[in-house]
């Protein structure tokens, strides 16, 4: 293995450690990696480990992920994304009292999929600029815990840089998920705000 590649476990282990195939999953995809830190049984907290060799070894650990932002709106690192403007989601259009960031990068690419608009979808890496709070809009609502890392803030969310090789979902996957969100609305479920 030349690449990096990752263990999403629960278990801790330190540098050197064995990580056996048959039950430790690697990809050289962090967010997946994460991902299965996160839905790992135990309470234990979630860790992410570098692997790498024959057999596998930890030879690493990653301790701090990137936040990202997913819109269509055209910005450039040093702008603030800022509460206040008109929400892109929900059933009417109205002021947001917060901003919404994650740390995966599938969940930014739903943002920037399904935000309002007819540009093109961006996701921007972003920084909080004060306190942060999981969003009720998925934690304990869809997934136990946190799993897909989202958060708000009242506070802004400064730009830092913007990731431009994503993969966005399929058209089949962002109209089924267009579909499941007016079923929604119909049935009068708005999200949190």
């Amino acid at each position: 293995m030349t690449n990096r590649h990752y263990h999403g476990t629960r278990v801790e282990l330190a540098i050197g450690d064995l990580v056996g195939r048959e039950n430790a999953p690697v990809t050289a995809n962090l967010d997946e990696a994460i991902w299965a830190a996160e839905l790992a049984d135990g309470d234990a907290p979630p860790r992410v480990y570098v692997v790498a060799g024959e057999p596998l070894r930890v030879v690493g650990e990653v301790t701090e992920w990137l936040h990202y932002h997913g819109t269509r709106a055209q910005l450039r690192p040093g702008d603030l994304i800022e509460p206040g403007r008109v929400s892109n989601f929900g059933a009417t259009a109205r002021k947001a009292n917060y901003v919404y960031f994650t740390r995966r990068l599938d969940a930014a690419a739903w943002g920037a999929e399904l935000a309002a608009g007819d540009g093109p979808g961006h996701i921007y890496i972003v920084e909080p600029t004060g306190p942060v709070e999981d969003d009720p809009n998925l934690t304990n609502r869809k997934f136990r815990g946190n799993p897909t890392k989202s958060f708000r803030s009242r506070a802004p969310l400064r730009i830092t840089g913007e990731v431009t090789d994503w993969k966005g979902h399929s058209p089949e996957a962002i109209q089924t998920m267009k579909e499941g969100l007016e079923r929604l609305k119909q049935l009068g479920v708005d999200a949190d705000d």
